[in-house]
């Protein structure tokens, strides 16, 4: 889907962790370009939600 901005999800986000281009905090900005390049990548599209791979304490 086509984002127009509506900022519906921001909301929704359990994480808060949806911004506007021009508000992403300055420590996560690399990620803008990443998700460009990724989203032209030819990976597949997540559609649903999956269950976490491991717990986070468990990753580091």
């Amino acid at each position: 889907e086509t984002c127009i901005d509506c900022d519906v999800c921001v909301p929704e986000c359990p994480v808060e962790a949806i911004f506007a281009e021009a508000n992403v905090p300055p420590e996560w900005a690399h990620f803008t370009q990443m998700n460009a390049e990724k989203s032209q990548s030819g990976l597949p599209t997540i559609t649903a939600r999956l269950d976490p791979l491991c717990e986070p304490a468990a990753a580091h």
